[in-house]
């Protein structure tokens, strides 16, 4: 089977990491090429890892500059290179690429199949406008987004595929434990971390000021914020800088930039974070599960089916400081109970987000696609 990938960013954030996991555990007999609109981030790390790369620049379809260069240059390109591939399947990442894959479809004939990926909430005029109709199957990353195409005509076509990750990558139960070291943060101390996209969806705001009402209630917490903000998020992340650095959290936060090794931010922490506005998987939950850590979520989107409350970690209300306050406060009184909520989401996640399982289950989704445009 030859699968012909179309990405609509190279940022290395979840929905790149997804299709970088994916790519580099296809199975023998499957031939994946993607195409890239920039060479950066996800096409370098593709091209270390030896999956065929192509670089193909567009703009934003929802402008109509971003329309005009796809119909000129995008477009024939694409075309061109699927002529020459000759894939049985055109694998849309995100489904803001997906008329991309439609119209490639179309001009590649009947027996190409395209697909398209849901990954965060789609608004519904977005079904339309982004052609999902001209699909052959769609894949939602959880529930909660495919239940955001009830009623659209697309439910019967739409199939629920989790995330997966390699558990190998992370370490096992290795934990690297050397940033924490380095960072001069103690055992004895209670480290929270949390990793992405700076803005404000992700709350890291929240998460500072939750840290600061724990530390008030005596309890010895740490945060590990990683990533950075884009360029429409630059003024968010400039207040979380200075409330980071005010007074009651000296020296309780660190804040590093990306990073590539993220088995060494896991390794560094107790507790994972994350307490989206929006999310439509959460990644980080089964990444940090991987290494052992529970996770503490919000009540949105996909999170709650990856969570097991009291088990493997906890939910909170979007937005509520307070609230995740109280949860610390609650995990450092039951910290002895760290370890064995650590190992459950570690079991949680070998029985059900392993890069093997989310390989296979793409495999039998593409199948069905096949053929299908």
């Amino acid at each position: 089977m030859k699968i012909f990938f179309l990405t609509p960013s190279v940022r290395l954030l979840g929905a790149r990491q997804s299709l970088l996991a994916l790519a580099t555990h296809l199975p023998s007999g499957v031939e994946p090429l993607v195409v890239c609109p920039g060479m950066s981030g996800l096409t370098e790390e593709l091209q270390r890892s030896g999956v065929p790369v192509e670089v193909v620049p567009h703009g934003a379809w929802r402008k109509w500059r971003g329309r005009l260069t796809a119909q000129f240059v995008q477009l024939p390109a694409l075309h061109r290179l699927a002529r020459r591939f000759g894939p049985d399947v055109i694998h849309c990442n995100e489904y803001h690429i997906t008329p991309q894959g439609v119209w490639t479809g179309g001009k590649c004939g009947g027996n190409v199949g395209v697909t398209s990926h849901i990954r965060l909430g789609i608004p519904r005029s977005h079904v339309s406008k982004y052609h999902l109709d001209g699909c052959s199957r769609i894949a939602a990353v959880s529930s909660a987004c495919k239940a955001l195409l009830d009623g659209t005509g697309l439910e019967d076509r739409t199939d629920v595929i989790h995330n997966g990750v390699d558990v190998g990558d992370l370490g096992g139960r290795e934990r690297d434990r050397s940033l924490r070291a380095e960072l001069g943060w103690g055992e004895d101390e209670l480290v929270l971390g949390l990793f992405g996209l700076v803005s404000p969806r992700k709350n890291q705001l929240v998460a500072a000021e939750a840290v600061a009402q724990a530390a008030a209630r005596g309890v010895p917490v740490r945060l590990l914020l990683a990533g950075d903000p884009f360029k429409s998020t630059v003024e968010y992340g400039e207040s979380v800088r200075a409330r980071i650095e005010a007074e009651d959290l000296c020296g309780r936060v660190r804040w590093l930039p990306f990073q590539k090794d993220i088995a060494r931010l896991y390794g560094a922490i107790d507790v994972n974070l994350l307490i989206s506005a929006e999310e439509g998987f959460g990644r980080t939950i089964i990444e940090a599960g991987a290494v052992g850590a529970p996770s503490i979520g919000t009540r949105i989107g996909g999170i709650p089916e990856l969570i097991r409350e009291g088990e493997t970690g906890f939910l909170v209300g979007e937005g509520s400081a307070t609230e995740l306050a109280d949860c610390i406060v609650r995990l450092w009184a039951e910290r002895d109970r760290l370890a064995e909520r650590g190992a459950a989401a570690r079991r949680h996640v070998l029985a059900s987000f392993t890069i093997e399982a989310h390989v296979a289950a793409m495999m039998e989704f593409w199948e069905r696609a096949r053929g299908g445009a």
